[in-house]
């Protein structure tokens, strides 16, 4: 028999009622002809997460479950994918709830190539979208997917560790670099090394997850942007060519929206914007984020 046409790799920690969302979603993807398995990497949950997981069963989907001790998301997908059965993964998080046609919405858009699929991560309709949430996406510092097009090439700077789909092979050369020990550019830095080796991605609008996962005010986001901060610093220093595009140009947006607050009265969003870069640049000069790493 053939084996399944798509693995789906899912590293949980601590979001038992989430993931079963999640999971939930999976059982309902219309995935025509074609199969698919789901491996879930429990990364050191104290809750009832791995009890949970060993009682559930699915139609649609084989799930395999793997058992790991807090190595980290990057670690952790890494595990997930090693296990995999498919010639391609498609990559969730576990607060990623797919609608019933991005599975196929991935395979349709990858079709027989080399390529890697970005899907749009939107929201929750059904909860509250705060203010804070409507700035941080799905055209903010969190997710960015302004200007993009179906099927049209997905910068690197827009490649996410959820929602993507890629073969199964280009994670296995070129895999999750696990000393990125939180959920924060590990997965720039990999669509970097991947862009190097000319391995294109593309966007994928159909294909969408809605993100559940809530925000009452922006201080959470701020110590992320002090961890990318770091983190961009770290890249930087062994790739140059990269300065422009990660520090310089984001500094100099920074500082035009700097001094539009001195002569005139910013909005909201603009004054959260040059807060979360404000973030950044302490984590960029060593003031915050690198312990988490």
């Amino acid at each position: 028999m053939a084996g399944p046409a798509l693995t789906v790799v899912i590293p949980t920690r601590n979001r038992r009622s989430t993931l079963e969302l999640t999971l939930d979603a999976l059982e309902k993807q219309e995935f025509p002809s074609k199969s698919f398995e789901v491996v879930v990497v429990d990364d050191g949950s104290d809750d009832d997460t791995s009890a949970w997981l060993a009682r559930q069963t699915f139609g649609a989907f084989e799930l395999k479950t793997l058992k790991t001790e807090g190595i980290g998301p990057a670690g952790a997908r890494n595990l997930g994918i090693s296990h995999a059965q498919a010639e391609r993964v498609l990559l969730l998080g576990d607060d990623t709830i797919p609608l019933p046609l991005t599975l196929a919405a991935h395979m349709a858009l990858a079709g027989d190539g080399d390529v890697g699929v970005q899907g749009r991560i939107e929201w929750d309709p059904s909860r509250e979208i705060t203010p804070v949430m409507r700035f941080l996406a799905p055209e903010g510092p969190q997710f960015w997917f302004k200007g993009l097009t179906n099927g049209g090439p997905v910068p690197f700077t827009s490649v996410y560790g959820s929602n993507f789909s890629a073969p199964t092979q280009w994670f296995l050369s070129e895999p999750f670099d696990e000393t990125y020990r939180t959920a924060c550019f590990e997965d720039t830095e990999q669509a970097w090394r991947w862009s190097r080796r000319g391995w294109g991605v593309v966007y994928g609008e159909k294909a969408v997850c809605h993100h559940r996962h809530h925000y009452d005010t922006l201080d959470p986001f701020l110590q992320r942007q002090r961890v990318a901060g770091a983190a961009t610093r770290r890249l930087v220093t062994g790739n140059p060519v990269l300065a422009w595009s990660l520090i310089l140009r984001p500094l100099l947006a920074g500082a035009v929206l700097a001094a539009k607050t001195v002569v005139v009265r910013t909005s909201l969003p603009e004054r959260m914007d040059l807060r979360c870069r404000g973030a950044f640049v302490s984590g960029l000069v060593g003031l915050g984020g690198r312990g988490s790493l």
